[in-house]
C-alpha cells in the first residue's frame, strides 16, 4: 500500500513558492500604488501652477507695475490693477507660499518658492515682469514628490501716454 499525502520537503517547497508570489505580487502592487500617488501628485501642482499662472499673468498684463525695474530679483511685485487697487504679489521662500494682497494663491498641499525679475520700459516696450516658480507637493515619501520649475514673462498692457 501507497501512503497518500505530501513529504515535508513537497510542502515547505509549495509554503515558500506561495510565500514569494505573494511578495512579488504584493511588491507590484504597492510599486503601481506609489506611481499613481505621485501622478496624483503631479496633477494637483500642474492645476495650481495653472491657476496660479492664471491669476498673476491676467492681472498683471492689465494693470500699472509699480515695483521699480532692478537687475536683483524681489520677493514682491507692487501693482495698481485696472480697480485701480494698489497690491502685492509676494512670495514667502520660507513658508513656501505665494499671495495676492495677503490672500494664499496656493493650497496647502503645494510649496511655492521662486521670484520676480521686473524690467525698464523701453521706447519699443512696456514694462515687463519675469516670474520664476518652482511648485512641489507635500508629501512625506520623497519616491512620490513631484516638482515643477516655471517661467514666464508678462508685459503690462498698461500704456501711459
Amino acid at each position: 500500500m501507497k501512503p497518500s499525502g505530501f513529504s515535508l520537503i513537497e510542502l515547505l517547497v509549495a509554503m515558500a513558492t506561495f510565500a514569494v508570489v505573494v511578495v512579488a505580487i504584493t511588491e507590484i502592487f504597492l510599486i503601481g500604488l506609489g506611481g499613481s500617488k505621485k501622478i496624483f501628485g503631479r496633477q494637483n501642482i500642474q492645476e495650481s501652477s495653472r491657476f496660479i499662472m492664471e491669476v498673476m499673468a491676467k492681472e498683471m498684463r492689465m494693470s500699472k507695475i509699480n515695483t521699480l525695474p532692478s537687475a536683483d530679483s524681489y520677493a514682491t511685485v507692487n501693482i495698481t490693477n485696472a480697480k485701480a487697487q494698489t497690491l502685492d504679489y509676494s512670495i514667502d521662500n520660507v513658508n513656501k507660499t505665494i499671495s495676492r494682497a495677503g490672500a494664499l494663491l496656493n493650497p496647502t498641499e503645494v510649496e511655492v518658492t521662486g521670484r520676480f525679475y521686473v524690467r525698464q520700459a523701453t521706447a519699443d516696450a512696456q514694462p515687463r515682469v519675469t516670474i520664476i516658480l518652482i511648485l512641489r507637493n507635500k508629501t512625506s515619501k520623497e519616491s512620490e514628490r513631484s516638482e515643477i520649475n516655471l517661467q514666464t514673462t508678462i508685459s503690462s498692457r498698461n500704456y501711459v501716454q
